[in-house]
């Protein structure tokens, strides 16, 4: 029981990445805040499954890209304790040519997977300074580190999610908090892209081919192997590791 004792927020935990995190989380203690922005069904899918293993758990339905509501989703998980682990888990990776890139579009992916690590943090950060403990981690991507072909946004805002993880790492050390960057390759069962009319067109073996030629591995990840790696980094086994990217793509980037 890694987390016994300890409340974590995951945001974006109705689905994917964030719902597996948020299990694995329960399942080794801890309470959890389940947050979706209009996933409603299937966040309580994940609480149901929390419920079960006798935790104390909550379902936040909050959009994290808007400070506002991150203030209100601060209140709303006080319910069930002070939150000790961050899980910074929301995130959109489009792909579409620079030149179709519009404003609107550029302005979504940043505040999507940039904007909100930074509203959540600044929520979550003070509590952990007044017990000296906690535990920010960011999930992201190789995106910000190999700079993907046809994704100008997501790189820009991943790039960034390093950047702050550092930053927040010197500031906040002393305090007895780390703050930790996991950045996935390419997972089984998370959308490739959004459904923007102006993204690159694509045959229907393009990512599987793709997967073979430069994952040396030679398959997608598991959902499941960035939650383990994030409950390492969430309990005092990982006190010791903070600042860092920690690149989960089967071999397909080195740092």
């Amino acid at each position: 029981m890694l987390l016994k004792g300890r409340t974590a927020l995951i945001t974006g935990s109705g689905r994917n990445l964030g719902a597996a995190i948020a299990r694995t989380f329960a399942a080794e203690g801890a309470n959890v805040i389940v947050n979706v922005r209009s996933s409603v069904a299937e966040g309580e899918s994940v609480l149901n499954d929390i419920r079960k293993m006798g935790h104390k758990c909550k379902l936040v339905v909050a959009d994290a890209t808007d400070s506002a509501q991150v203030r209100r989703m601060a209140d709303d998980a006080a319910e069930i304790g002070t939150v000790d682990i961050l899980v910074n888990s929301v995130g959109i990776a489009p792909m579409a040519k620079l030149k179709d890139m519009t404003d609107e579009r550029w302005d979504q992916v940043l505040k999507t997977s940039l904007y909100s690590v930074f509203y959540c943090t600044r929520q979550f950060v003070d509590p952990m300074v007044e017990r000296k403990w906690g535990r920010i981690i960011n999930i992201g991507g190789v995106a910000g580190i190999r700079g993907s072909k046809y994704k100008s946004a997501n790189a820009a805002a991943k790039a960034g999610v390093i950047g702050f993880t550092r930053a927040i790492s010197n500031e906040f050390s002393e305090f007895g908090i780390t703050c930790n960057h996991v950045a996935p390759g390419h997972m089984e069962n998370v959308p490739k892209s959004v459904e923007w009319d102006q993204q690159p067109a694509m045959d229907p073996d393009y990512y599987d081919r793709w997967i073979r030629e430069h994952v040396p591995v030679g398959r997608r990840g598991h959902a499941q192997e960035i939650a383990d790696i994030s409950l390492y980094l969430a309990s005092n086994k990982g006190s010791y590791i903070t600042g860092q990217t920690i690149p989960i793509n089967g071999g397909m980037v080195f740092v």
